[in-house]
């Protein structure tokens, strides 16, 4: 029993992770439809919206949470609307290899900029149910892990009535789907592009501000915008189902190599399963397969 509590508990966390790789991974897969590129700043979007909240809403001024989130969520994605304004609209004719030079240098801009506004010391953030959990056989599973998994289903449920009942969200998928024809519509792509970068980075913002008191804000990260990469490409790229699903299994694979095998080689064995993802198929989980005449 006690094993089998154990085990229930690896489940919950990596599924809560998961969760969180897979928001990251939504925000890649959005921005890969709309306009045809990775943004590689991803993952410093993610840490930009732990400092923002941990770092300054939260510490510095005494926000709750839900006011916290909400504007870590709205600061974000004026963020984003700006990033896409300077990053991508210079570019948008450019060779989709210098854009995403442009993420690089975007990233690297950011770490530099927190270093700045917060330091060099992680900041701590206390959760809403601090370390407080539900026992079950002498084990503890964090309530803080069980609220991440239900703020992301709530999350999914809004965004899939969102993308399928209103007509913004059906010009965002449109233009996501084929730009030029969504244009001929008289759809405005552009307008629709910022949008969709807003979204990507307030859904950085929430993944975040819901892994600030699992883990300390720092520099650090924004290393989930790897892991976040890795589901992409386990998952699908482009297949929202399989950005949700390659989270998932990336979380677990992290958790369970950590709790079974060592910590020191979680992110290590991630990372060749995802190269064996691209090696054996490089499709992904629910993508599919095309030929390229080169």
């Amino acid at each position: 029993m006690a094993e089998l509590a154990i085990v229930l508990q690896q489940i919950v966390a990596g599924l809560a992770l998961g969760s969180i790789y897979g928001l990251v991974a939504l925000g890649y897969n959005f921005i890969f439809n709309a306009v045809g590129i990775v943004n590689l700043a991803q993952g410093d979007f993610v840490m930009l919206g732990g400092y923002i909240y941990g770092g300054t809403l939260t510490l510095l001024l005494g926000l709750p949470f839900l006011p916290a989130l909400l504007l870590t969520a709205i600061a974000m994605a004026i963020f984003g609307i700006v990033s896409q304004r300077i990053v991508y609209y210079p570019l948008r004719d450019a060779h989709p290899r210098m854009v995403m030079l442009s993420t690089i240098a975007l990233g690297i801009f950011l770490k530099n900029i927190s270093l700045i506004a917060w330091g060099t010391y992680p900041v701590s953030v206390s959760g809403l149910f601090g370390q407080r959990g539900l026992r079950i056989a002498g084990v503890s599973i964090l309530y803080q892990y069980i609220f991440i998994l239900v703020c992301v289903i709530i999350l999914l449920a809004i965004q899939q009535y969102f993308f399928k009942k209103t007509t913004l969200g059906k010009s965002m998928r449109a233009v996501a789907q084929d730009r030029l024809a969504a244009m001929l519509m008289g759809i405005d792509a552009y307008k629709m592009i910022a949008i969709t970068f807003a979204y990507s980075s307030t859904l950085a913002a929430i993944g975040g501000v819901l892994l600030a008191p699992v883990f300390m804000v720092s520099q650090v990260l924004a290393n989930v915008g790897l892991k976040g990469f890795a589901a992409c490409v386990i998952g699908g790229w482009g297949d929202i189902t399989g950005a949700v699903i390659g989270g998932l299994v990336v979380g677990l694979v992290e958790v369970f190599s950590a709790s079974y095998i060592s910590s020191v080689y979680k992110d290590a064995i991630v990372f060749a399963i995802l190269i064996g993802f691209l090696i054996f198929r490089p499709q992904g989980i629910l993508g599919r397969a095309t030929e390229v005449s080169l």
